[in-house]
């Protein structure tokens, strides 16, 4: 059971709403293989406390777009990274929410259990082998070392290196506020 009470549609003022509307009618709509409101339209999994404070929640559905639609990493090296954040944290929803999404990004059933157990898949693309030992790294010390930097900077590019830290830093946010705030999965409800 949740400790924050789903907010209804009625009572939203007009940047919650705003809020709520980009969320459900903007370009995650039929992309999302989990639902992301329940029956009567009010919001679920971790978007829903985001409209404790709309400043922060508007940021977050504009950074959660981008993350979502916007990155140069494939969407494989999203899941694997979002996996592995999911099992260290030890998230129920990220889990739930992941292992929907993962097919979709061409993970086998094998890869996402591996993943989900925290267990080393086997990746033989370069570049998936990296970002998952990247974020093996930034989850085991927050760091990486030298040797390590340059590896990824050369297989992944700067830019793919940032991303990939701002995936980790996000799951790792979203996996603390959903614990917090007791959001589970609906299955177990």
């Amino acid at each position: 059971m949740s400790r924050l009470r789903l907010f209804e549609t009625g009572e939203l003022n007009a940047r919650q709403w705003a809020i709520h509307e980009r969320l459900t009618t903007g370009r995650r709509v039929g992309r999302t293989p989990y639902p992301i409101v329940d029956d009567e339209g009010r919001l679920l999994g971790p978007t829903n406390a985001w409209l404790l404070s709309p400043a922060i929640g508007e940021a977050f559905e504009l950074l959660g777009g981008a993350i979502r639609f916007d990155l140069s990493v494939s969407h494989r090296i999203r899941e694997i990274v979002t996996l592995q954040v999911a099992h260290h944290r030890d998230s129920p929803y990220e889990l739930y929410a992941h292992r929907l999404t993962a097919p979709g990004a061409g993970l086998s059933e094998t890869e996402i259990e591996d993943l989900c157990a925290g267990r080393d898949p086997g990746l033989t693309d370069e570049r998936e082998q990296v970002a998952y030992t990247v974020t093996r790294a930034l989850i085991d010390s927050g760091d990486l070392g030298d040797d390590a930097y340059e590896q990824a900077v050369a297989v992944l590019g700067a830019q793919g290196l940032f991303e990939i830290t701002v995936l980790v830093g996000w799951y790792q946010l979203t996996a603390t506020q959903l614990a917090v705030f007791g959001v589970e999965p609906p299955h177990a409800r």
